[in-house]
């Protein structure tokens, strides 16, 4: 988790999910409790993450995941969008996103990068790796090609040599190296679906509001819930961005809102750290009792119910 922040604002960031509690196998490498790697790659062990899929209610990350797919199929959702990750497929989940695993084929083959802190973002190219970081936002999964595949199982090869190499001195340094260069395999996949995209017609204004829509309300549904500030926001008339919004996905805009505010709701209260009164002040509800009927017109129950269920 980047970090956090005064529980008394509505913009706390939970723990659900720690490194430490990923699904492990027999071939998992740690390094100094802030770096993973793992993979059921060899033989026929499959990650136990039976708990994770079972259960119905969804994890907030606190740290950095890059897991690729070299068989078989995982279907997760992640930020209210289901993914179902196949061969070739690589799924990236930055701190703060909330997910939800639903399935995992029995033949499925994982690869999993994951780390806490700073220290291994890549360094290089920093408007690219923000960018490649705005793309992650809007669509968490991409695709590689059989060659990027094969570079990205090359990297991984190296990183987890490194993990094993007996007294070694410098094991964060080449860590960062290697990240390095798994970074530089995404940017040249984001700098090639750029020229791509540019190949193709450019997206129609109502598109594009739509996607700056989703953005202003992904960096403030903690604390705004009104049209009005969207609109504001966007410099244009509340009645005008309804529309458009309505248009572009067929659903109204106090809807994508409204999901966003419960999820986060669903998360604080499973957590069972806060009380419902807590959390309705952490979503910057003027009173519990508002935040019961909101989040009860949503959810079909009440939020204390939905804490102890």
């Amino acid at each position: 988790m980047e970090k956090l922040k005064d529980k008394t604002k509505g913009d706390v960031a939970l723990s659900d999910l720690e490194l430490f509690m990923l699904p492990g196998s027999e071939r998992t490498l740690t390094y100094r409790g802030e770096f993973v790697l793992s993979d059921n790659f060899v033989g026929t062990d499959v990650y136990d993450a039976t708990r994770f899929i079972s259960s119905p209610y969804p994890f907030k990350m606190c740290f950095t995941l890059g897991l690729f797919c070299t068989q078989g199929c995982l279907r997760v959702r992640l930020n209210l969008t289901e993914y179902r990750v196949c061969r070739g497929d690589v799924l990236f989940v930055l701190p703060g996103s909330i997910g939800e695993c639903l399935e995992l084929s029995a033949d499925c083959r994982l690869g999993l990068v994951a780390y806490t802190g700073q220290r291994y973002q890549p360094l290089v190219d920093s408007d690219m790796a923000m960018s490649f970081r705005q793309f992650l936002v809007k669509q968490a999964c991409i695709h590689l090609s059989e060659d990027e595949l094969h570079e990205v199982l090359a990297i991984y090869g190296l990183m987890r040599a490194k993990l094993q190499q007996p007294r070694c001195a410098f094991v964060r340094e080449s860590l960062v190296g290697y990240m390095q260069a798994l970074a530089s395999v995404n940017f040249q996949w984001l700098h090639d679906y750029h020229h791509r995209q540019t190949q193709k017609s450019d997206k129609g204004r109502r598109q594009q509001l739509f996607e700056c829509f989703l953005d202003l309300v992904r960096q403030h549904y903690g604390k705004e819930r009104e049209m009005a500030f969207y609109a504001d926001c966007m410099c244009l008339t509340p009645k005008y961005l309804s529309s458009v919004i309505y248009q572009v996905s067929g659903r109204h805009a106090s809807e994508w809102i409204r999901d966003y505010v419960v999820l986060e709701a669903k998360a604080l209260l499973k957590s069972r750290r806060y009380t419902v009164q807590q959390v309705s002040g952490m979503l910057n509800f003027s009173n519990p009792s508002f935040f019961g009927k909101y989040f009860k017109a949503a959810v079909g129950c009440s939020p204390r119910r939905y804490m102890l269920e």
